[in-house]
């Protein structure tokens, strides 16, 4: 929809964003884009018809033909036909289209469209000199489909080269922005360091799974929160934070992480996808692979952990999944663990009414914040240590590590 009118805001409610003028022909348009100008139609009860008229004459000089409109997309192409096209490119009246620079391109990753595979440069508004996320519209609305959104690198940190997909997940409940899981690549300061930890600890007997990708958890801000104000907690009564990185496992009804293209699922019985959601919730515990494998929970109530990834691989068996060509998959979380001050105990099991006089968390002025099962070789029972917390705030997913055994 063309305009003489004056003002430069798109006429949308509450858009912002500046009206859509045509470089070439020097027309301003009533919207930022069509989309908002089918929305605003839309809303009165109209339709916005397919582009015609002299706003969208194709490009090349001396040609009055409508543009070509893809009625899949909704996008209006420059020129009526691909003839066109490749006449005015090759002629130097027109640029080459992005999708051009794709083959060899070396674009700073921070310029490269965000969709997966893409490596055209992000599109710069002329008018604004904004650069968008993605290349054209098509690709952004292609990444909407299956559920990808470009990487948060201003809230995580970092370089955009350090992230691929990101994923978001379903609304938290604790307000914007909602979590989000984003692949590391291997140029990530912390991806090596993962995958080491990953496979030194993996102390089981056999050959060790292979790490296939990492994703970064980037918890809903009220589970962050929450986590950091029980590390403020136990500084202000005088203890030590003493955190540490832990493994933990679950089981999962999706194959998020596994199938490259799926995103996180909405189903309340996935283990895996609630605690990206929410972190740990202790009215799960004991519904788990701890319960079903020994009939009780060995520390009692709490949230179990591991030092070892070959010790979590154990409860992961929820996760695994066979691909089509006969290789198995599964998942597990690299955990920030908040200990506090731990009991280190020798027994192989302690009652929950143990747990209760010696832990503070249960309310009755207990002198720990955690259990931790000492191992043979370390004078206790167990064959690999465990660490359990007893406050659900004690603990934050940070990382969800998919592997191939």
């Amino acid at each position: 929809m063309a305009s003489s009118s004056s003002g430069s805001v798109c006429f949308l409610p509450s858009c912002n964003k500046p009206r859509y003028r045509d470089a070439t022909s020097g027309i301003q348009h009533d919207f930022c884009g069509r989309t908002h100008a089918a929305e605003y139609l839309r809303r009165q009860g109209q339709e916005l018809v397919p582009p015609h008229g002299i706003c969208h004459e194709c490009k090349l000089d001396g040609c009055r033909e409508t543009v070509f409109y893809d009625d899949d997309t909704g996008r209006v192409h420059d020129f009526c036909c691909l003839t066109h096209a490749e006449i005015a490119m090759a002629n130097g009246t027109h640029p080459r289209t992005l999708k051009s620079e794709q083959l060899g391109s070396r674009l700073a990753p921070g310029m490269q469209c965000a969709l997966q595979g893409c490596t055209a440069r992000k599109y710069v508004d002329p008018d604004t000199g904004e650069t968008r996320d993605y290349c054209g519209r098509s690709h952004a609305k292609l990444a909407a489909q299956r559920g990808h959104q470009p990487p948060p690198v201003d809230q995580l940190g970092g370089d955009p080269a350090h992230f691929g997909v990101t994923f978001k997940g379903r609304n938290s409940g604790f307000g914007e922005p909602d979590y989000t899981l984003s692949t590391l690549t291997n140029a990530h300061p912390k991806y090596a360091d993962i995958k080491r930890q990953f496979s030194s600890s993996w102390v089981h007997p056999g050959p060790k799974p292979t790490v296939m990708r990492v994703f970064q958890v980037r918890n809903a801000h009220g589970m962050f929160e929450r986590y950091e104000g029980y590390k403020r907690d136990l500084e202000a009564r005088g203890r030590a934070v003493n955190e540490e990185r832990r493994f933990h496992a679950t089981g999962m009804t999706c194959t998020f992480g596994i199938e490259q293209s799926a995103p996180p699922c909405v189903d309340q019985s996935c283990a895996v996808c609630s605690i990206c959601q929410t972190a740990f919730e202790l009215r799960h515990a004991g519904g788990g692979a701890l319960t079903s494998t020994f009939g009780y929970l060995r520390y009692g109530r709490g949230l179990y952990f591991a030092r070892h990834a070959s010790k979590s691989n154990d409860y992961a068996r929820g996760t695994e999944r066979t691909r089509s060509n006969g290789e198995r998959y599964r998942v597990m979380f690299l955990c920030k663990v908040a200990l506090g001050t731990p009991m280190h105990t020798r027994d192989e099991r302690l009652e929950d009414t143990q747990i209760n006089t010696l832990v503070m968390a249960r309310g009755h002025g207990g002198a720990y914040d955690s259990v931790v099962g000492l191992t043979t070789a370390d004078g206790g029972a167990l064959n690999y240590e465990e660490s359990v917390v007893y406050d659900e705030s004690a603990a934050i997913p940070s990382y969800l590590i998919v592997y191939r055994l």
